[in-house]
């Protein structure tokens, strides 16, 4: 099931699902530059639960949003309980319990919070195939964008709709590296509900509610990869 997912990823992104996502108007859209819309509510949380939805996914993504919104987050615990909960994806997955729209962004919203490329990989290909069942939610869309920035970052690529934001306490924050031309400005705002410059002005206030300093001017794509591969000869 697994690798079916990842097959499947080409064919969409062929047919524009990631690049020309849906431009509802009707749906809602992010009012937080790289945040979901209410990333903490199920999608569908005030309409009638529907009955092909997996509970166990969607306990699975409460979980999941409940530890991200806690006052003060213990790293190393959180990390144990994110491996525990995309082992229990991987199980679902594999027994083919993963069916509905919300079924496969609940999934996704667990592995992209994982650590390995392939985890990148299968929470993409899950959130757009959540994408192709239901066009028209604003909540898949963001991820299905997200998931692909954070799979070109992890590979030292640069981003696309902007959602990827890096930094530490000493450097400061910034906005990881976007292909600026990779879409366009209504394409960005279709998928994650804003646009570049929006992504960039949001900088300073992350920056601000996380008490970090905003790094100037952000690194370039090379400046990183040189930092990257210094940090790799001082292990």
């Amino acid at each position: 099931m697994k690798a079916l997912a990842l097959a499947l990823l080409p064919a969409l992104v062929g047919i524009g699902v990631i690049a020309d996502a849906s431009a509802n108007t009707n749906a809602r859209v992010s009012t937080g530059v790289g945040t979901s819309p209410n990333a903490g509510t199920s999608p569908g949380t005030n309409a009638i639960t529907n009955p092909a939805d997996n509970p166990t996914l969607d306990s699975l993504f409460r979980q999941d949003q409940a530890d991200r919104d806690a006052a003060a987050i213990d790293w190393q615990a959180l990390a144990a309980r994110d491996a525990a909960r995309r082992a229990q994806v991987g199980t679902l997955l594999d027994r083919g319990e993963i069916r509905s729209a919300a079924d496969h962004y609940h999934a996704a919203m667990v592995l992209q919070h994982g650590q390995t490329l392939d985890d990148f990989r299968l929470a993409n290909a899950l959130a757009t195939i959540a994408v192709a069942q239901a066009p028209g939610d604003a909540h898949y869309r963001w991820l299905a964008g997200a998931s692909w920035d954070r799979l070109l970052m992890r590979q030292g690529q640069a981003q696309w709709y902007g959602t990827q934001y890096k930094g530490d306490a000493t450097r400061g924050l910034y906005l990881y590296p976007v292909a600026e031309d990779a879409v366009t400005d209504a394409q960005r705002k279709a998928m994650v509900g804003h646009t570049l410059q929006e992504s960039r002005d949001h900088v300073a206030v992350a920056a601000k509610e996380m008490n970090m300093p905003v790094r100037t001017p952000p690194p370039t794509l090379e400046e990183l990869r040189r930092e990257s591969a210094t940090a790799g000869k001082d292990h």
